[in-house]
């Protein structure tokens, strides 16, 4: 019974023996690919980590901060919407302004997953709280960037500059407290979608334009396919185009290219592979663009909105139409865009009266008293003329030197053509609207923008 239950117990041996030295070295090979394949990953993950901290310190060095405001790392609040405006300035050499090309304001809802927009054309009617009149809401930068460099040349304290300034008239006109800014330079816009590979558009229509080089023409034809960086920006600022007036580009249809742009990068990035294509968009970034939005709260968005695409994109319609040199919002799609920015941001409403300059049923009848005012200031100045006849032994030479002495210390501001138009000639009043001369009747789009 011994000898018959011993022989069964050898079998029970000989799996052991089958493990040869060839498989167990395969095995082993295999566990180390593994834990290089992970170690790698690690490296490459710490690096693409390092590249991002490093790029928040560049993207991060607010130069617009008033010099009287403490510097404070706004930690991020996973429950709390932000309000931003997106800015788009030209600053190539012998090219830029400072006039704002592209002006969207966005609030991301974390909760939601959701990013609500308004594209605002460039011409669109604005008050400035603080300030009399009316400007254009692509003048608003430029004009408080000129009170910030003329309170520099007087060595007056900097209370107000232009991207200051451009959020308080936001706030002013839309009823929600737009706190942030991303600005993007036209250098890094190209840069950043030829990183990415280009991106997928479907252009509306066959487009000719004139390059920012003089008389270098490009042209893009009607129909989806993939532009790179120069082809996108030819494609959101065509304006004029060479063929005729007949085929030139509104404003308004810059801002809806503008937001097939914004989705179609948005796609993209989302859709991106390898850590080598991320680092070299971050190192892009780094140098073409500037936020006051904080280290805490970009990584914050970053991970809420990880998984975030075009579809939770919620494009609002300004409704916009032209009226010279202006463009103003029925009153329905103000308040509409009003409403909806409003909730996402989880504001039950404006705890000021708003600016209604933009409002075209308000515009239109505020424009027609402004056309009759000028008939009296002929009058107020044949009787200025009058004035000095009997005046002429008083003061003969002083007036000459004052008006030569105030335009020329505060700053100037180049406009489209690089010629510099005056500042203002009061500290405490903004200059004259620039690229805003009263625009004549017969063109019916764009008037006054330039590129």
């Amino acid at each position: 019974m011994q000898a018959k239950n011993d022989k069964p117990q050898a079998p029970a041996k000989q799996p052991r023996k089958r493990i040869k030295r060839g498989q167990r070295s395969k095995r082993m090979y295999l566990l180390l690919a593994g834990c290089l394949f992970l170690c790698l990953l690690a490296v490459g993950a710490g690096f693409a980590l390092n590249q991002f901290n490093r790029t928040l310190d560049i993207v991060t060095a607010d130069p617009y901060k008033l010099p009287n405001q403490p510097v404070v790392e706004k930690p991020y609040e996973q429950k709390k919407s932000i309000a931003f405006v997106i800015v788009g300035v030209d600053t190539r050499k012998n090219i830029g302004m400072l006039n704002t090309d592209v002006l969207v304001v966005a609030v991301a809802n974390p909760v939601t997953q959701k990013l609500s927009m308004v594209s605002l054309p460039r011409d669109t009617r604005v008050q400035i709280p603080g300030y009399p009149g009316y400007h254009k809401v692509n003048e608003v930068f430029a004009l408080g960037e000129n009170i910030r460099k003329d309170a520099e040349i007087r060595g007056k304290p900097v209370t107000e500059n232009g991207m200051t300034m451009l959020k308080k008239t936001l706030n002013h006109m839309l009823g929600i407290s737009v706190e942030h800014y991303v600005q993007l330079d036209f250098e890094g816009f190209t840069a950043v979608i030829d990183k990415l590979g280009g991106i997928t558009v479907d252009v509306d229509r066959d487009l000719v334009y004139e390059l920012p080089k003089q008389g270098v023409y490009r042209s893009l034809k009607k129909g989806k396919q993939v532009l790179n960086g120069e082809q996108a920006l030819g494609f959101v600022r065509h304006r004029i185009d060479r063929r005729g007036d007949a085929y030139n580009s509104s404003d308004f249809d810059r801002n809806r290219r503008q937001q097939q742009v914004i989705r179609a990068v948005a796609e993209k990035s989302m859709s991106m592979d390898g850590l080598t294509s991320l680092t070299a968009v971050l190192d892009t970034v780094g140098q073409h663009i500037k936020t006051d939005l904080s280290k805490d709260q970009i990584k914050g968005l970053a991970l809420d909105f990880a998984s975030f695409s075009s579809s939770n994109m919620v494009t609002l319609d300004n409704g916009a139409i032209w009226s010279s040199p202006y463009s103003l919002w029925p009153r329905e799609n103000m308040q509409a865009v009003r409403t909806a920015l409003q909730t996402e941001v989880g504001v039950a409403g404006p705890s000021e009266q708003l600016s209604d300059a933009a409002v075209a049923e308000v515009a239109k009848v505020e424009m027609k008293a402004e056309k009759r005012t000028p008939a009296t200031k002929p009058k107020s100045t044949t009787g200025a003329k009058e004035q000095p006849k009997a005046q002429k032994p008083a003061t003969p030479s002083k007036p000459a030197p004052e008006p030569t002495q105030e335009p020329v210390t505060p700053p100037t501001v180049p406009d489209g053509n690089g010629e510099p138009n005056p500042g203002p000639t009061d500290s405490n009043m903004p200059p004259p609207d620039i690229l805003a001369p009263p625009a004549p009747a017969t063109d019916s789009a764009d008037i006054g923008q330039t590129g």
